[in-house]
């Protein structure tokens, strides 16, 4: 499976599952020789170890993905991803970071516990300090972050039973709604917001897409429906010259689930769209 990489713009945010295949991305990600992840399956979950984090550390973006079997793994339609992001600071933060940087620093490990059995997952870490997330903040070419990967394959886990949600584009393409809900085993802690929504376009050299907290006031009373347009084509997609005007580009949504764990925001994918089209 490709690593994958986060790239958030402001209006344009690559993130969610705008954390992309790094064929159809380019940056300036290093694999540091010295910083360093592994994982391993316990009772749990999946316990990521961590080697080296740079002491200037100051951001730290985690993703753990697996793919849809259904589907063309090639595609990323098919990623199913989750993401933490972990900082020590108030400055130059992505939405809905945790304060928690510094005990992963002490502690060296972080347990993600909502995994499918059998399923072999992708684990990427990118590590910024403040400058340099600043930089990369700015779309400075010359900035560089470090990163690591590694696979492994869970054994148990809290798993989210999502096999009969019903999550659907609305037929002039403006709006997602959840109508079915996934089935959540007990004890679980939800954040404020339960439900998180992203719209995705695939273009040439990558990803792009917009999330709910570009829109917020897009979400319905009950957090179940989430309007994008015409807010998304009318302003956050005319940042940069990504899309040509009447072409036609794939297209998906995506639903989160946001679900606190050890004091860690997870966003956790939970359902998607069927692959369609966007036309600008």
């Amino acid at each position: 499976m490709h690593h994958l990489r986060a790239f958030e713009v402001i209006t344009l945010i690559f993130c969610f599952t705008l954390l992309v295949f790094s064929c159809y991305t380019n940056g300036n990600h290093e694999q540091d020789a010295d910083f360093g992840i592994t994982a391993e399956a316990v009772p749990e979950g999946l316990l990521v170890h961590f080697k080296n984090i740079p002491a200037e550390t100051s951001h730290m973006f985690i993703s753990i993905s697996t793919t849809d079997d259904t589907e063309d793994l090639e595609s990323p339609h098919s990623l199913i991803s989750s993401f933490a992001a972990l900082t020590n600071t108030d400055e130059m933060n992505w939405v809905g970071s945790s304060l928690q940087l510094e005990k992963v620093k002490q502690t060296g490990t972080i347990l993600f516990p909502y995994v499918e059995p059998g399923k072999s997952y992708h684990v990427s870490a990118y590590v910024y300090t403040l400058q340099e997330r600043e930089l990369f903040m700015k779309g400075d070419e010359n900035s560089h972050q470090q990163w690591a990967s590694t696979e492994v394959t869970a054994n148990s886990g809290i798993y989210i039973d999502n096999k009969n949600v019903k999550f659907e584009l609305s037929d002039d393409k403006s709006a997602v709604t959840m109508s079915s809900q996934p089935i959540f085993p007990q004890g679980i802690t939800f954040a404020d917001q339960i439900y998180s929504y992203a719209y995705t376009i695939q273009v040439d050299s990558g990803l792009l897409g917009v999330g709910d907290h570009h829109i917020p006031e897009g979400l319905s009373p009950d957090g179940l429906t989430w309007v994008f347009e015409p807010q998304m084509s009318a302003v956050n997609l005319r940042v940069g010259d990504y899309l040509e005007k009447g072409a036609s580009y794939p297209a998906w949504a995506t639903a989160y689930v946001n679900i606190l764990y050890d004091d860690i925001l997870w966003c956790i994918s939970i359902a998607k769209t069927e692959l369609g089209e966007f036309r600008f």
